[in-house]
């Protein structure tokens, strides 16, 4: 999922005076994201969620990319928080659903019963549905790779969804056990090229931890 929303918004000339610090401290979070710097990166995300004047969209998109600061720096318990109140800000992101599975399972727990919640009465069969299949146990790393190669996407949404699925793949495989599997997918999440999507550095991150 691009990372680049929020500073996206400010390039829009959307900001006004009126919501100008939210949207500046989030904006300052992402670069200090972008530098990996997660804990300042979570610190600034806190600020622009305390100043209280993002709207609902842009309130949800500040915590979840603070659940991913949290979650980056195994913050797990926390990162779970942040992506419920993104939930609970904007319930038809699924992303934050998916992010919200993986902050569970890293934590220890069983993160099946949020996410069944989460992607109930929705049509699974567009993107990222089929991760979300994966997660619940109705589909398999085959089958979500094929999805994210929908022919009938151009080459560079191909090559998107082809990042966010190796990624999700891997962190699976990683949940799972099969730290050779998981390493490989990574790898292949890099080897897209998506430098714009948190899916990417994320999989750069967890290769590091595994030792390339």
């Amino acid at each position: 999922m691009v990372r680049l929303l929020l500073v996206l918004v400010l390039m829009a000339g959307v900001a006004q005076p009126a919501i100008a610090g939210g949207l500046d401290f989030a904006r300052q979070a992402q670069q200090a994201e972008a530098r990996q710097d997660f804990e300042l990166a979570r610190q600034l995300y806190t600020k622009a969620l305390e100043a209280g004047d993002l709207d609902k969209k842009l309130t949800a998109d500040a915590f979840r990319y603070r659940g991913n600061a949290n979650f980056f720096l195994g913050r797990f318990p926390a990162a779970s928080n942040d992506y419920v109140d993104s939930l609970y800000a904007n319930s038809e992101n699924l992303y934050a659903g998916l992010w919200l599975y993986l902050s569970r399972e890293h934590n220890g727990q069983d993160g099946k019963p949020e996410l069944t919640r989460v992607v109930k009465r929705r049509d699974l069969f567009y993107w990222p549905g089929p991760v979300a299949n994966l997660f619940l146990g109705f589909s398999t790393t085959e089958e979500v790779l094929q999805a994210a190669r929908d022919p009938f996407l151009d080459e560079q949404s191909q090559l998107e969804q082809s990042c966010e699925a190796y990624f999700y793949a891997g962190q699976f495989a990683l949940l799972r056990g099969d730290r050779a599997e998981a390493a490989r997918l990574f790898r292949a999440a890099v080897a897209t090229g998506v430098t714009s999507f948190i899916e990417y550095s994320a999989s750069q991150l967890a290769l590091e931890k595994l030792g390339g």
